[in-house]
């Protein structure tokens, strides 16, 4: 009897917690009744909620701390823009933002995961500095402070916003449903206790480098959609404080569920946008959501939800 109570609870939280993220989804298609302004941060808020997961898994799956994520931004944006300018079709420039943005993962991931803690978050931070600089002096590729346009590209809103959430609901599923195989098994095993699972034999090191560059390469493919989306790329997306607004956006939501990094990702955006409408100082407005996220709902403002209208809080 309290077995078959217990299964239908579970069944029914199932249920909610499904028609809890069904209606986050929603949220992000609502502005193509409107079309204008709000579709265009919607698109926004989309392609940045892929990053902001990427950077989720990395962090609340992986243990890994990152400020470098703007740079594998950067390198998938100036990748399409760089293809697009010579020409190229824009399927290869999307192509080459994923492999260039995983080549400087695994090439800066071989170095960083020899290190361990904050020096893992100094060493991020290092390498994406390194990438703003080069970006920004290098002015015959980048054009330095004028930046890349893409304004010859005409791409249709609509088209372009259902293509990011496609990817969106793309990388939600895939992660989600990578986090219950071994290897996802393996990764949170890591995180909680890394030693330890070194000492039966794993390798670790390999593990992790493995998760960096996965993440590096759906960062790179975000990066190459706002390039898209923007259709101007600027060395200054590359400084360091657009990987600390992926992380607050991460912490907002939730680093332990990929689908509270989305959330986070999509009330940044609106948020910041709504608020800097009527004032200069946004920033201490979401600074002060954030203080109050980490003060009265640490796990993030999406497991409070699950929580609130969905039962027991799930997994990714």
């Amino acid at each position: 009897m309290m077995a078959g109570l217990s299964e239908v609870r579970r069944e029914r939280s199932a249920s909610q917690r499904l028609a809890l993220r069904i209606g986050l989804l929603a949220l992000w298609f609502v502005p193509l009744l409107f079309g204008g302004y709000p579709l265009y941060l919607a698109t926004e808020a989309a392609l940045l909620a892929v990053a902001a997961v990427a950077l989720g898994l990395l962090l609340g799956h992986g243990g890994v701390p990152s400020l470098g994520q703007a740079a594998f931004l950067g390198l998938g944006a100036y990748a399409v823009g760089l293809c697009l300018k010579a020409g190229w079709p824009l399927w290869l420039g999307l192509l080459l933002a994923v492999g260039v943005a995983a080549l400087f993962a695994l090439v800066t991931g071989l170095l960083v995961f020899r290190t361990h803690g904050i020096f893992v978050l100094m060493l991020t931070l290092a390498f994406g500095q390194m990438v703003y600089s080069a970006a920004h002096k290098w002015t015959a590729v980048t054009g330095g402070d004028d930046g890349l346009s893409l304004s010859g590209l005409s791409l249709h809103p609509g088209l372009l916003h259902l293509g990011a959430m496609a990817v969106l609901l793309a990388v939600l599923l895939g992660l989600g449903r990578l986090l219950q195989t071994p290897y996802g098994k393996t990764l949170e095993a890591i995180r909680q206790n890394e030693e330890k699972i070194r000492s039966l034999g794993v390798p670790t090191f390999y593990y992790k480098l493995s998760l960096f560059v996965l993440t590096g390469a759906l960062t790179g493919l975000a990066g190459g959609g706002l390039a898209l989306h923007r259709s101007f790329i600027s060395p200054h997306d590359l400084f360091w404080l657009t990987s600390a607004t992926l992380m607050v956006m991460v912490l907002l939501g939730g680093s332990r569920g990929l689908w509270g990094a989305a959330f986070g990702a999509l009330l940044y955006t609106f948020v910041q946008s709504w608020v800097s409408s009527f004032t200069d100082l946004w920033g201490v407005f979401v600074g002060l959501l954030l203080i109050g996220t980490v003060l009265f709902a640490r796990e993030g403002l999406w497991p409070l939800l699950e929580r609130r209208f969905g039962g027991e809080r799930g997994g990714a």
